[in-house]
């Protein structure tokens, strides 16, 4: 008898065929995805910053002794460069390459400054929870040892199972090196191990990377970061330079190049809009050229900030006048009738502590 194909019997491969292409877009898709987020996990890392919710937090494990609103706008809480101030380890991406791992890294450095002048080293740390990144600041006394926590950020389905925040934080108070869960959990009661593991890994990693910080050494060492050297090359033509860290507010870091340019690395931290930070080198007294390291003139001024901006400006109101000179300008006017106040005390307070500072020796 001969077999008859049904409309439905002919359908069948065709049906086939387009399943089996469905699955390849589908795998196809999948495997675009994956690599699409490897390379944004890899290239378009959100980059940390000081913001006013994180200093409000350090300002009180670390406390300042002054309001939120001045510990922020007046600068008495920094976001620390490693590669400016002579410290140990000079790169956060390369101390989590040599230290860190895919379930902890350390995130940034910051610094609190009281009014008596004592400075407390912050560390942002992150560590795998249960769901997802655990993000701690953790504050350090003199000894390198825990003086201060909380909690920056978290998704944790089971944070709300733990009872006693403050009681939790307590427990990790006066500890350094690697803090172990299990002597948490014993000392506190918590049980849910895998937030908790979340925290003590960014605690851990955070203890190592303030320990092998070393705090500001005052070790002199020849440049040779790329980008502080186009910054020196701003104001000198010599072809290298020894930095001699100082690590005062004032001034960061002082260069000799090997054509005996003195350059000083000064900050002004006066005013809301007037935190800067400028390369000088200086001669005979006298402030010979100038550039921009870094501004905080926020664009809403309303003063015209911007009249200050860029180095040309600089030169043109500062080089060569000696502290004397600098010392009669007035910073109301210092732009001329723009009404730029703030800004101006800013720069007049940088480039005042650069003519200020002393060189007592062949560099610092």
């Amino acid at each position: 008898m001969e077999s008859v194909l049904t409309l439905s019997d002919k359908k069948k491969p065709e049906t086939l065929k387009n399943t089996l292409k469905c699955v390849a877009v589908l795998g196809l898709i999948a495997v675009v995805c994956v690599t699409l987020l490897a390379i944004a996990n890899r290239f378009l890392k959100a980059e940390v910053t000081l913001d006013r919710a994180t200093s409000d937090l350090i300002n009180t494990i670390a406390p300042t002794g002054v309001s939120n609103d001045v510990a922020f706008n007046e600068g008495k809480i920094k976001m620390i460069d490693l590669s400016r101030g002579g410290y140990a380890v000079k790169s956060i991406d390369e101390y989590n390459k040599q230290y860190g791992s895919a379930s902890r890294k350390v995130r940034a450095l910051y610094t609190s400054t009281d009014a008596d002048g004592k400075t407390t080293f912050v560390v942002e740390a992150e560590g795998k929870g249960y769901v997802d990144a655990v993000v701690m600041l953790v504050a350090y006394d003199a000894d390198n040892k825990i003086s201060g926590i909380v909690t920056k950020a978290q998704s944790e389905s089971y944070w709300s199972h733990i009872k006693d925040i403050d009681k939790l934080y307590a427990a990790f108070i006066g500890r350094s090196g690697r803090v172990e869960s299990s002597n948490i959990a014993a000392s506190t009661g918590v049980t849910v191990m895998g937030t908790l593991g979340g925290m003590t890994g960014a605690v851990s990693i955070a203890n190592d990377f303030v320990t092998r910080l070393g705090g500001v050494s005052t070790v002199p060492y020849i440049v040779t970061d790329a980008g502080v050297l186009t910054l020196l090359r701003k104001v000198s033509n010599a072809e290298t330079f020894t930095c001699y860290p100082v690590g005062t507010d004032a001034v960061f870091n002082a260069y000799i190049g090997n054509n005996g340019d003195r350059i000083v690395e000064a900050h002004g931290n006066v005013g809301t809009y007037g935190q800067v930070t400028l390369m000088v080198r200086v001669a005979d007294g006298k402030a010979a050229q100038l550039a921009y390291v870094s501004d905080t003139f926020a664009p809403e001024d309303g003063h015209d900030s911007s009249v200050l901006r860029g180095d040309d400006k600089l030169n043109e109101l500062f080089a060569g006048k000696s502290l004397t000179d600098v010392n009669g300008m007035p910073e109301k006017n210092l732009a001329g009738s723009t009404g730029v106040t703030e800004s101006g005390s800013g720069l007049l307070a940088a480039v005042k502590n650069a003519l200020g500072y002393t060189f007592t020796q062949e560099g610092a």
